[in-house]
């Protein structure tokens, strides 16, 4: 029997927020006097950006720890990297679709890999009503693509994976949420995720409670 869908869950960064352009860094890596071989190499610092992923960091640690990196003002780090995450633009296609359309008929939740800043960026770029739920991989311990991010979600909303659709930009963390049952769809633009999960939401039912 077909179970039918009672909740959609989003990635946020790469799906409402589409990461910035090469542009961008290379504008902050000017503005800073780093060199752009080594730019990326020293705001993404691997090790930190694991710990900060999962809460072991906070996002103000990280930005102490990548200014003196950087040799740079913390001030400037933490615009740089807020501004990053927040996305220089909202996908406002996908934000009206959920606001308007979808969330009259299932629970929409964020499951998102994000710093200790992340709810409060979604709240700055007034999103944060779009959601019933938020799962933030800071808050939690733990990050996308293990499972245990996935059940957490599922359990907080009652349901059972095949009563879930998943969406997110990582091909990775699509293929660990359909090896638990969850439907997922790889978002590639706004129009595409829309005209997918309609097809599904058709095929298999919605029920909201």
């Amino acid at each position: 029997m077909r179970l039918p869908i009672r909740a959609v869950l989003f990635d946020i960064g790469g799906v409402f927020f589409p990461w910035p352009q090469a542009d961008f860094f290379a504008r902050w890596a000017e503005r800073l006097g780093i060199a752009s071989g080594s730019f990326h190499q020293l705001l993404w610092y691997g090790p930190d950006i694991e710990a900060a992923n999962v809460g072991a960091i906070t996002a103000e640690e990280y930005y102490r720890r990548c200014a003196r990196r950087m040799c740079v003002d913390q001030a400037q780090v933490r615009r740089l990297i807020e501004d990053a995450f927040a996305g220089e633009q909202l996908n406002e296609e996908l934000a009206a679709y959920a606001r308007r359309t979808l969330r009259s008929r299932v629970r929409v939740a964020a499951l998102t890999n994000n710093w200790s800043f992340g709810r409060t960026l979604i709240e700055q770029r007034g999103i944060a009503e779009l959601f019933d739920l938020i799962v933030n991989s800071a808050e939690e311990g733990v990050k996308k693509p293990h499972a245990r991010i996935y059940h957490i979600t599922l359990e907080r909303l009652a349901i059972a994976p095949a009563e879930a659709v998943f969406i997110d930009d990582s091909k990775e963390n699509v293929e660990a949420a359909r090896a638990l049952g969850i439907r997922s769809i790889p978002f590639v633009s706004a129009g595409q995720v829309i005209s997918e999960l309609e097809a599904l939401l058709a095929r298999c039912g919605v029920v909201r409670n």
